[in-house]
Protein backbone atom coordinates (compact mmCIF):
# COMPACT_ATOMS: atom_id res chain seq x y z
CA UNK A 1 0.00 0.00 0.00
CA UNK A 2 1.17 3.39 -1.25
CA UNK A 3 0.78 6.21 1.72
CA UNK A 4 1.75 9.83 1.55
CA UNK A 5 2.32 11.70 4.74
CA UNK A 6 2.28 15.91 4.82
CA UNK A 7 4.29 17.18 7.76
CA UNK A 8 7.51 15.77 8.73
CA UNK A 9 7.70 17.33 11.80
CA UNK A 10 7.79 15.67 15.44
CA UNK A 11 4.34 13.98 15.21
CA UNK A 12 4.59 13.23 11.58
CA UNK A 13 8.25 11.33 12.23
CA UNK A 14 7.24 10.21 15.71
CA UNK A 15 4.26 9.17 15.98
CA UNK A 16 1.95 8.57 12.29
CA UNK A 17 5.20 8.03 10.11
CA UNK A 18 6.68 5.52 12.88
CA UNK A 19 3.19 3.95 12.35
CA UNK A 20 2.86 3.77 9.05
CA UNK A 21 6.89 2.30 8.72
CA UNK A 22 6.36 -0.17 11.66
CA UNK A 23 2.88 -1.62 9.30
CA UNK A 24 4.80 -2.49 6.43
CA UNK A 25 3.75 -0.27 3.85
CA UNK A 26 5.56 2.34 1.21
CA UNK A 27 6.09 5.45 3.03
CA UNK A 28 6.59 9.36 0.79
CA UNK A 29 7.33 11.95 3.36
CA UNK A 30 6.59 15.39 2.02
CA UNK A 31 6.82 19.11 3.81
CA UNK A 32 7.19 22.89 3.14
CA UNK A 33 10.65 22.61 5.02
CA UNK A 34 13.43 21.99 2.46
CA UNK A 35 15.66 21.47 5.63
CA UNK A 36 13.79 18.62 6.41
CA UNK A 37 13.41 16.58 2.79
CA UNK A 38 17.22 17.49 2.77
CA UNK A 39 17.53 15.76 6.10
CA UNK A 40 15.51 12.78 5.00
CA UNK A 41 16.82 12.07 2.03
CA UNK A 42 20.79 12.62 2.96
CA UNK A 43 20.59 10.32 6.20
CA UNK A 44 17.93 7.31 4.82
CA UNK A 45 16.82 6.87 8.20
CA UNK A 46 16.23 8.03 12.35
CA UNK A 47 15.04 6.62 15.09
CA UNK A 48 12.28 7.01 17.51
CA UNK A 49 13.37 6.85 21.13
CA UNK A 50 9.89 6.29 23.03
CA UNK A 51 10.33 6.50 27.01
CA UNK A 52 7.90 6.11 29.89
CA UNK A 53 8.97 5.83 33.71
CA UNK A 54 9.76 2.44 33.54
CA UNK A 55 10.30 1.88 29.77
CA UNK A 56 12.09 2.73 26.50
CA UNK A 57 12.65 1.53 23.42
CA UNK A 58 14.07 2.83 20.21
CA UNK A 59 12.84 2.47 16.72
CA UNK A 60 14.63 2.79 13.50
CA UNK A 61 12.54 4.22 10.42
CA UNK A 62 13.89 3.78 7.21
CA UNK A 63 13.28 2.40 3.53
CA UNK A 64 10.71 6.03 3.04
CA UNK A 65 11.10 8.27 0.94
CA UNK A 66 11.01 12.44 0.66
CA UNK A 67 9.88 15.01 -1.79
CA UNK A 68 9.48 18.72 -1.06
CA UNK A 69 5.57 20.03 -0.90
CA UNK A 70 6.00 21.96 -3.92
CA UNK A 71 7.47 19.08 -6.39
CA UNK A 72 6.04 18.67 -9.45
CA UNK A 73 5.81 14.63 -9.09
CA UNK A 74 3.97 15.42 -5.67
CA UNK A 75 1.47 15.62 -7.60
CA UNK A 76 1.67 11.43 -9.55
CA UNK A 77 2.30 10.21 -6.06
CA UNK A 78 -1.24 11.54 -4.63
CA UNK A 79 -2.90 10.46 -7.64
CA UNK A 80 -1.44 6.81 -6.95
CA UNK A 81 -1.64 6.92 -2.99
CA UNK A 82 -3.90 4.25 -0.96
CA UNK A 83 -3.92 7.06 2.26
CA UNK A 84 -2.78 10.20 2.19
CA UNK A 85 -2.50 11.28 6.12
CA UNK A 86 -1.43 14.95 7.04
CA UNK A 87 0.11 16.35 10.39
CA UNK A 88 0.25 19.70 9.27
CA UNK A 89 -1.29 21.56 11.98
CA UNK A 90 -4.70 23.06 11.29
CA UNK A 91 -4.28 26.20 10.41
CA UNK A 92 -2.50 24.54 7.50
CA UNK A 93 -5.08 22.70 5.92
CA UNK A 94 -6.60 25.51 3.73
CA UNK A 95 -2.87 25.16 1.81
CA UNK A 96 -2.59 21.72 1.66
CA UNK A 97 -6.32 20.78 0.07
CA UNK A 98 -4.92 23.02 -2.84
CA UNK A 99 -2.25 20.86 -3.71
CA UNK A 100 -4.45 17.74 -2.72
CA UNK A 101 -6.88 18.96 -4.68
CA UNK A 102 -4.72 18.89 -7.92
CA UNK A 103 -3.18 15.54 -7.53
CA UNK A 104 -7.14 14.23 -6.85
CA UNK A 105 -7.79 15.67 -10.30
CA UNK A 106 -5.02 14.30 -12.19
CA UNK A 107 -6.50 10.93 -10.29
CA UNK A 108 -9.92 11.64 -11.96
CA UNK A 109 -7.98 12.24 -15.31
CA UNK A 110 -6.45 8.90 -15.12
CA UNK A 111 -9.23 7.08 -14.54
CA UNK A 112 -8.21 5.16 -11.13
CA UNK A 113 -10.57 3.28 -9.12
CA UNK A 114 -8.47 2.59 -6.25
CA UNK A 115 -10.03 4.37 -3.56
CA UNK A 116 -8.07 6.74 -1.41
CA UNK A 117 -8.55 7.75 1.97
CA UNK A 118 -7.17 10.64 3.59
CA UNK A 119 -6.83 11.22 7.41
CA UNK A 120 -5.86 14.68 9.11
CA UNK A 121 -4.36 13.93 11.80
CA UNK A 122 -4.43 17.63 13.46
CA UNK A 123 -5.46 19.23 16.73
CA UNK A 124 -8.98 19.80 15.64
CA UNK A 125 -12.34 18.31 15.64
CA UNK A 126 -13.38 16.95 12.72
CA UNK A 127 -10.35 18.04 10.68
CA UNK A 128 -10.67 15.24 8.29
CA UNK A 129 -14.08 16.79 7.38
CA UNK A 130 -13.05 20.10 7.41
CA UNK A 131 -10.40 19.17 5.08
CA UNK A 132 -13.20 17.61 2.73
CA UNK A 133 -15.17 20.75 2.31
CA UNK A 134 -12.57 22.70 1.31
CA UNK A 135 -10.92 20.26 -1.60
CA UNK A 136 -14.90 19.70 -2.93
CA UNK A 137 -15.41 23.62 -3.18
CA UNK A 138 -12.14 23.43 -5.76
CA UNK A 139 -12.85 20.58 -7.89
CA UNK A 140 -16.13 20.97 -10.13
CA UNK A 141 -19.44 19.55 -8.88
CA UNK A 142 -19.37 17.09 -11.69
CA UNK A 143 -16.28 15.45 -9.99
CA UNK A 144 -18.28 14.91 -6.87
CA UNK A 145 -19.92 12.01 -7.74
CA UNK A 146 -16.36 10.21 -7.94
CA UNK A 147 -14.89 11.58 -4.78
CA UNK A 148 -18.07 10.56 -2.74
CA UNK A 149 -17.53 6.99 -4.35
CA UNK A 150 -13.63 7.12 -4.22
CA UNK A 151 -12.34 9.30 -2.18
CA UNK A 152 -12.25 8.86 2.03
CA UNK A 153 -11.93 11.34 4.47
CA UNK A 154 -11.78 9.89 7.90
CA UNK A 155 -12.04 12.02 11.04
CA UNK A 156 -9.73 11.10 13.78
CA UNK A 157 -8.36 11.29 16.81
CA UNK A 158 -4.61 11.90 18.13
CA UNK A 159 -3.28 11.48 21.34
CA UNK A 160 0.44 11.72 22.19
CA UNK A 161 3.29 13.95 23.48
CA UNK A 162 6.12 14.72 21.21
CA UNK A 163 8.22 17.61 22.40
CA UNK A 164 10.14 20.02 20.42
CA UNK A 165 12.94 18.60 18.18
CA UNK A 166 15.43 17.17 20.41
CA UNK A 167 17.90 15.25 18.92
CA UNK A 168 19.60 12.43 20.77
CA UNK A 169 22.35 11.41 18.18
CA UNK A 170 23.91 13.25 15.14
CA UNK A 171 21.27 12.45 13.37
CA UNK A 172 18.97 15.67 13.45
CA UNK A 173 15.64 13.80 12.51
CA UNK A 174 15.63 11.36 15.45
CA UNK A 175 13.70 12.24 17.97
CA UNK A 176 12.11 11.35 21.94
CA UNK A 177 8.67 10.50 22.37
CA UNK A 178 6.52 9.22 24.82
CA UNK A 179 5.26 5.72 24.78
CA UNK A 180 1.36 6.42 25.08
CA UNK A 181 0.61 6.49 21.17
CA UNK A 182 -3.41 6.59 20.57
CA UNK A 183 -4.85 7.13 17.03
CA UNK A 184 -8.80 6.55 16.62
CA UNK A 185 -10.19 6.90 13.30
CA UNK A 186 -13.99 6.61 12.31
CA UNK A 187 -15.07 3.08 10.48
CA UNK A 188 -17.99 4.30 8.95
CA UNK A 189 -15.88 7.31 6.69
CA UNK A 190 -12.87 4.46 4.98
CA UNK A 191 -13.47 3.92 1.28
CA UNK A 192 -12.55 0.19 0.53
CA UNK A 193 -10.30 -1.74 2.68
CA UNK A 194 -9.42 -0.48 6.02
CA UNK A 195 -6.05 -0.46 6.55
CA UNK A 196 -4.70 -2.45 9.36
CA UNK A 197 -1.62 0.40 10.61
CA UNK A 198 -0.38 -0.31 14.64
CA UNK A 199 -1.43 2.33 17.03
CA UNK A 200 -4.78 2.48 15.02
CA UNK A 201 -7.90 1.73 16.07
CA UNK A 202 -11.15 1.78 14.36
CA UNK A 203 -14.18 3.07 16.51
CA UNK A 204 -17.93 3.55 15.46
CA UNK A 205 -18.21 6.66 18.13
CA UNK A 206 -15.32 8.73 17.44
CA UNK A 207 -16.49 12.16 18.55
CA UNK A 208 -17.01 11.11 21.90
CA UNK A 209 -12.94 10.22 21.86
CA UNK A 210 -12.30 13.41 20.08
CA UNK A 211 -14.12 15.19 22.87
CA UNK A 212 -12.27 12.97 25.72
CA UNK A 213 -9.36 13.69 24.18
CA UNK A 214 -9.15 17.45 23.28
CA UNK A 215 -11.18 18.71 26.43
CA UNK A 216 -9.21 16.60 28.90
CA UNK A 217 -5.54 16.43 27.68
CA UNK A 218 -5.19 19.39 25.40
CA UNK A 219 -6.84 21.07 28.22
CA UNK A 220 -5.17 20.32 30.70
CA UNK A 221 -2.23 20.56 28.85
CA UNK A 222 -2.35 24.04 27.33
CA UNK A 223 -2.97 25.31 30.99
CA UNK A 224 -0.44 23.60 32.35
CA UNK A 225 1.77 25.47 30.12
CA UNK A 226 0.11 29.30 30.25
CA UNK A 227 -0.19 29.05 34.10
CA UNK A 228 4.06 27.90 34.14
CA UNK A 229 4.67 30.57 31.62
CA UNK A 230 3.12 33.18 34.35
CA UNK A 231 5.14 31.48 37.00
CA UNK A 232 8.55 31.67 34.28
CA UNK A 233 8.64 28.15 33.83
CA UNK A 234 9.93 26.65 30.65
CA UNK A 235 8.88 23.27 30.64
CA UNK A 236 5.80 21.15 31.63
CA UNK A 237 7.86 19.19 33.96
CA UNK A 238 8.75 22.08 35.68
CA UNK A 239 5.37 23.67 35.29
CA UNK A 240 3.12 20.42 36.75
CA UNK A 241 5.49 20.36 39.79
CA UNK A 242 4.11 23.86 41.13
CA UNK A 243 1.71 22.33 43.54
CA UNK A 244 -0.67 25.61 42.76
CA UNK A 245 -0.46 24.68 39.22
CA UNK A 246 -1.21 21.24 39.63
CA UNK A 247 -4.04 21.49 41.57
CA UNK A 248 -6.20 23.79 38.81
CA UNK A 249 -5.22 21.95 36.04
CA UNK A 250 -6.22 18.83 38.02
CA UNK A 251 -9.40 20.54 39.17
CA UNK A 252 -9.90 21.82 35.40
CA UNK A 253 -9.65 18.38 34.17
CA UNK A 254 -11.87 16.91 36.77
CA UNK A 255 -14.86 19.59 35.65
CA UNK A 256 -14.48 19.01 32.08
CA UNK A 257 -14.31 15.44 33.04
CA UNK A 258 -17.97 15.13 34.85
CA UNK A 259 -19.38 17.05 31.68
CA UNK A 260 -17.95 14.74 29.46
CA UNK A 261 -19.20 11.42 31.58
CA UNK A 262 -22.83 13.32 31.49
CA UNK A 263 -22.97 13.63 28.30
CA UNK A 264 -21.15 10.32 27.06
CA UNK A 265 -22.04 8.15 29.78
CA UNK A 266 -18.48 7.33 29.95
CA UNK A 267 -17.44 5.40 33.30
CA UNK A 268 -16.89 7.75 35.95
CA UNK A 269 -13.44 5.81 37.70
CA UNK A 270 -12.30 4.93 34.28
CA UNK A 271 -12.57 8.35 33.36
CA UNK A 272 -10.60 9.88 36.27
CA UNK A 273 -7.91 7.06 35.66
CA UNK A 274 -7.79 8.55 32.62
CA UNK A 275 -6.78 12.21 33.81
CA UNK A 276 -4.42 10.84 36.70
CA UNK A 277 -2.61 9.07 33.67
CA UNK A 278 -2.71 12.11 32.02
CA UNK A 279 -0.61 13.95 35.06
CA UNK A 280 1.47 11.08 35.09
CA UNK A 281 2.50 11.94 31.40
CA UNK A 282 2.87 15.91 31.92
CA UNK A 283 5.77 14.68 35.10
CA UNK A 284 7.69 12.28 32.76
CA UNK A 285 11.40 13.73 32.85
CA UNK A 286 12.54 12.64 29.96
CA UNK A 287 10.33 14.84 27.94
CA UNK A 288 11.59 17.62 27.87
CA UNK A 289 8.07 19.30 26.24
CA UNK A 290 8.66 23.23 26.32
CA UNK A 291 6.09 25.33 27.30
CA UNK A 292 6.20 27.67 24.14
CA UNK A 293 5.33 24.95 21.70
CA UNK A 294 2.30 24.32 23.82
CA UNK A 295 0.85 27.93 24.40
CA UNK A 296 1.13 28.94 21.44
CA UNK A 297 -1.36 30.44 18.88
CA UNK A 298 -3.41 31.41 21.98
CA UNK A 299 -6.57 32.97 19.48
CA UNK A 300 -7.33 29.68 18.13
CA UNK A 301 -7.23 27.80 22.12
CA UNK A 302 -9.54 30.64 23.54
CA UNK A 303 -12.14 29.78 20.45
CA UNK A 304 -15.59 28.47 21.72
CA UNK A 305 -15.50 25.56 19.73
CA UNK A 306 -11.89 24.76 21.53
CA UNK A 307 -10.22 23.12 24.52
CA UNK A 308 -10.40 25.95 27.17
CA UNK A 309 -14.43 27.69 26.20
CA UNK A 310 -16.07 24.57 25.27
CA UNK A 311 -15.26 22.60 28.49
CA UNK A 312 -16.46 25.44 30.59
CA UNK A 313 -19.65 26.02 28.71
CA UNK A 314 -20.36 22.20 29.08
CA UNK A 315 -19.91 21.92 32.99
CA UNK A 316 -22.11 25.71 33.04
CA UNK A 317 -24.68 23.92 30.67
CA UNK A 318 -24.86 20.68 32.60
CA UNK A 319 -24.56 22.69 35.94
CA UNK A 320 -21.22 21.19 37.52
CA UNK A 321 -18.37 23.44 39.21
CA UNK A 322 -15.98 25.15 36.58
CA UNK A 323 -14.10 27.57 38.56
CA UNK A 324 -10.50 25.99 37.41
CA UNK A 325 -11.69 26.11 33.85
CA UNK A 326 -12.51 29.41 34.56
CA UNK A 327 -8.93 30.32 35.48
CA UNK A 328 -7.20 28.17 32.53
CA UNK A 329 -9.38 30.54 30.23
CA UNK A 330 -7.76 33.41 32.04
CA UNK A 331 -4.43 31.77 31.72
CA UNK A 332 -4.57 32.71 28.20
CA UNK A 333 -5.57 35.82 28.32
CA UNK A 334 -2.54 36.15 30.70
CA UNK A 335 -0.05 34.90 27.91
CA UNK A 336 2.49 37.18 26.46
CA UNK A 337 5.10 36.36 24.43
CA UNK A 338 6.79 38.74 22.06
CA UNK A 339 7.64 35.53 19.97
CA UNK A 340 4.10 34.39 19.35
CA UNK A 341 2.05 37.09 17.35
CA UNK A 342 -0.91 35.72 18.30
CA UNK A 343 -0.18 36.61 22.05
CA UNK A 344 0.64 40.11 21.11
CA UNK A 345 -2.84 40.54 19.67
CA UNK A 346 -4.55 39.68 22.67
CA UNK A 347 -2.58 42.03 24.63
CA UNK A 348 -3.40 45.01 21.90
CA UNK A 349 -6.73 44.25 21.80
CA UNK A 350 -6.77 44.00 25.51
CA UNK A 351 -5.17 47.29 26.45
CA UNK A 352 -7.20 49.21 23.34
CA UNK A 353 -11.19 47.49 24.24
CA UNK A 354 -10.97 45.83 27.56
CA UNK A 355 -10.67 42.22 28.89
CA UNK A 356 -14.47 41.44 27.75
CA UNK A 357 -15.13 42.68 24.28
CA UNK A 358 -11.24 41.20 23.27
CA UNK A 359 -12.64 37.60 24.58
CA UNK A 360 -15.95 38.55 23.02
CA UNK A 361 -14.20 39.04 19.57
CA UNK A 362 -11.99 35.90 19.59
CA UNK A 363 -14.51 33.40 21.03
CA UNK A 364 -18.30 34.89 20.09
CA UNK A 365 -19.36 34.71 23.80
CA UNK A 366 -21.60 37.54 24.62
CA UNK A 367 -19.93 41.05 26.00
CA UNK A 368 -22.80 41.13 28.65
CA UNK A 369 -23.28 37.50 29.42
CA UNK A 370 -22.94 35.45 33.03
CA UNK A 371 -19.95 33.87 31.15
CA UNK A 372 -18.60 36.42 30.32
CA UNK A 373 -18.62 38.50 33.34
CA UNK A 374 -17.26 35.53 35.76
CA UNK A 375 -14.21 35.31 33.03
CA UNK A 376 -14.06 39.14 33.86
CA UNK A 377 -13.95 38.84 37.55
CA UNK A 378 -11.32 36.11 37.65
CA UNK A 379 -8.67 37.94 35.10
CA UNK A 380 -8.74 40.45 38.44
CA UNK A 381 -8.15 38.20 41.04
CA UNK A 382 -5.88 35.89 38.93
CA UNK A 383 -3.14 38.81 38.94
CA UNK A 384 -3.75 39.49 42.33
CA UNK A 385 -3.26 35.95 43.41
CA UNK A 386 -0.97 34.43 41.26
CA UNK A 387 0.96 36.60 39.16
CA UNK A 388 1.64 38.97 41.74
CA UNK A 389 3.55 35.97 43.23
CA UNK A 390 6.53 36.05 40.88
CA UNK A 391 6.69 39.25 39.82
Amino acid sequence: MNVLHIGAGNIGRGFIGKSIFQSGFHLTFTDINQNIIDALNHYKKYTVKLVGYNYEEIISINNFHAIHLKHPNLLNIISDANLITTAVGASSLDNIAIILAQGILLKIKLKSKIPLNIIACENKTQASSHLKSIIFKKISIKYHTYLNKYVGFVDCSIDTIIPSTFSFEKNILSLIAEDFQEWIVCKKQFKGIIPKIINMTVSDDLQSFIDRKILTLNTGHVITAYLGWMRKYKTIYESIQDNDIQKIVKGAMKESGLALIKKYSFNRNSHFSYIDKILIRFQNPFLLDKIERIARNPLQKLRQDERLIKPFLLAKQYNFLYDNLIKGIVSALYYRNKNDVESIQISNLIRNYGIKKTLSQISNLKVDSPEMNLIAAEYVVMHDFFLKRVI
